[in-house]
Parts: C-alpha cells; sequence; structure tokens
C-alpha cells in the first residue's frame, strides 16, 4: 500500500483516498440529482398513442439490472398496432413499442440506449431501430415500419447510471415479441 501525507501532514493511504473521493462525488451527484428534480419538474408521458384507431397487442416484460444499488428496473413495454398517424409521422404500417419502468421518479438519473431488431415473417424484410434516452425513470418509444404481416421483434436494452458520465456500470437486457403490422 503506497502512502502520501495530506495537507495536515498525517500519512494517508491512496486507496483511502479515493474511496473518500468516491463517496463524495456519489453524494454530490445525488444533491445535484434533487435539485435538478426541483427546478425542471417531471414531464408527463402516455403508454397509449395519440390516435384513438390503435390497437392494444400486448404487455411485454423486460425487466433489467439497476446500475444504481437498488432493486431491478421492472421495464413494461406496451404493444401497440394499426396505427394511423405514428408518432415519427412516417407512413404505415407501424407497430409502437412504448417502454416505461412505470416507477416515481428518483434523484438518480439513467441513461439508456435501446435497440429494436425485427423481422418481417411474411416477406423477410429485416430493420433495426436505435433510440438513446436520459431521466429520472426509464420511458422509450420506438416506431418499427416493417410492412404488413407478422412480425417478430427482439427489444435489447442498455441501462446506465448518469454519474457525471453517461453508462456508468452498464446492465444489459433483452426481450422479444410478436405482432401483425
Amino acid at each position: 500500500m503506497v502512502s502520501g501525507e495530506n495537507m495536515s501532514g498525517r500519512k494517508v493511504s491512496r486507496t483511502m483516498s479515493r474511496v473518500v473521493i468516491g463517496v463524495v462525488t456519489g453524494l454530490v451527484a445525488t444533491l445535484l440529482g434533487l435539485v435538478g428534480q426541483g427546478v425542471a419538474g417531471q414531464g408527463s408521458a402516455t403508454a397509449i398513442p395519440a390516435n384513438t384507431e390503435a390497437n392494444y397487442v400486448t404487455t411485454l416484460n423486460c425487466t433489467s439490472a439497476n446500475p444504481w444499488p437498488a432493486g431491478p428496473v421492472k421495464v413494461r413495454v406496451d404493444v401497440f398496432n394499426n396505427i394511423r398517424f405514428p408518432a415519427d409521422g412516417l407512413p404505415g404500417p407501424v407497430i409502437a413499442l412504448i417502454g416505461s419502468d412505470r416507477a416515481k421518479p428518483v434523484a438518480l438519473e439513467y441513461t439508456y440506449d435501446v435497440t429494436v431488431r425485427w423481422k418481417n415473417l411474411r416477406t423477410g424484410r429485416t430493420g433495426k431501430v436505435f433510440v438513446p434516452g436520459r431521466g429520472f425513470t426509464v420511458k422509450w418509444q420506438v416506431d418499427i415500419h416493417p410492412g404488413h404481416g407478422p412480425v417478430a421483434f427482439t427489444i435489447h436494452q442498455k441501462l446506465g447510471a448518469l454519474a457525471f458520465n453517461p453508462m456508468v456500470n452498464p446492465q444489459y437486457s433483452s426481450c422479444s415479441g410478436r405482432a401483425t403490422a
């Protein structure tokens, strides 16, 4: 163990210094998150697409390990089809995947990358959609445009803590489902 001296002349190990710096950094990040929460407030998200013609298909369970020292992040993905006017403004047919952890916001901020790989089982057409995000809760929406027919898709989530840098302690999860476009 390597030792050094602090400002008061006492010998201190470098390991101990790193531990203290890590604890202080964590406390500052939490306080900044609380201050930002009070100033910015919370936005709202809806789990149903804006038009009334959307058809609910199913809800998928895409639980992920938490990058913060807490319980798992239980992301539920609502799947919709028959959407006449998708959120991305592109023409249909479209399948909308809306993921949310449905939790109350906390002072810990997340960064996440969501990649959806899909395949139209009738035409063989494939594709991939990538959506990054950041927030006090996990909320994202992906619209896929596979063409008409049955579609199989796999959702890959990368969930990290935002602690001065994005994607600290990244956690990976995936789930899959099917819908007809």
